[in-house]
């Protein structure tokens, strides 16, 4: 009976980019076509989730802050391991389930996905706005320059937040369109979003940057067949002090740690 039950997921993962791998009352599903992993950890009775995504030694620890969350594959085609783990304590965490999957992934697929940190859907206020600033762009530059000059000239850079964020903050791109003021984390979550809306392939990173002595957040936006690196959250304070700047920034003044 297994031999036959592995025979057919073998099936299933040669003929459909999405499948499904069940681990008790844990329920995995690698939607291959988008890049992404989507966790749902059910009813296991914990108060409190967190789920690892690793590839090649790189891992990748995200907070479950709903029943169902959507996770990218954002380190490409390989043998991924997924692990989901439980608490009551929010400190000492079991865990509840392994699964390793082979996946093939299309070039940048991830990077025009929706995820926990990149949270946006055709009917959200965030694409709507997108693509109505964009309806008349004729190119990926152009939709980067529209989007990019509306964010930096829209929202501002909330100092008050940035010295009392919450620990696994995960921005809200809804909230810093709505709000009109965010960090450099909601401003790169926001510029993503609105991007991967009108199909410009568009990373958010996380590392140190030579504009600022703190962690900090920013995009790499796919235009032309290169990365391109762009920072909504400096621009918008430059813009604020009426301070020149310059769109596309030189990639040697910042340092990635993460990318989603």
């Amino acid at each position: 009976m297994k031999r036959i039950m592995l025979i057919l997921m073998v099936l299933v993962l040669l003929v459909s980019p999405v499948f499904t791998v069940y681990a008790d009352t844990l329920n995995f599903i690698v939607n291959s076509a988008d890049a992404t992993v989507r966790i749902n950890s059910g009813s296991t009775g914990y108060s409190s989730y967190k789920a690892i995504v690793e590839k090649d030694g790189v891992e990748y620890i995200y907070n479950l802050v709903s029943e169902i969350e959507t996770f990218p594959l954002q380190m490409g085609s390989g043998q991924y391991k997924i692990s989901l783990l439980g608490s009551n304590d929010g400190r000492r965490y079991k865990l509840l389930s392994v699964q390793t999957f082979t996946v093939t992934l299309e070039e940048n697929a991830v990077f025009l996905s929706a995820s926990q940190t990149v949270n946006w859907n055709d009917e959200s206020a965030v694409a709507i706005l997108a693509k109505e600033l964009t309806k008349d762009a004729k190119t990926d530059r152009e939709k980067l320059e529209v989007i990019h000059d509306y964010v930096i000239h829209n929202v501002a850079y909330d100092y008050e937040k940035a010295t009392s964020l919450p620990k696994g903050y995960i921005p809200n791109p809804e909230d810093t369109l709505s709000d009109g003021l965010g960090i450099c984390y909601d401003f790169a979550a926001l510029t993503a979003s609105m991007l991967r809306a009108v199909d410009v392939p568009t990373k958010l990173v996380k590392g140190n940057s030579t504009y600022t002595p703190v962690y900090h957040a920013w995009n790499e936006v796919y235009i032309d067949g290169e990365w391109v690196v762009v920072d909504a959250s400096t621009d918008s304070i430059y813009v604020a002090y009426n301070v020149k700047y310059s769109l596309e920034k030189s990639a040697s003044d910042y340092m990635a740690s993460k990318v989603y």
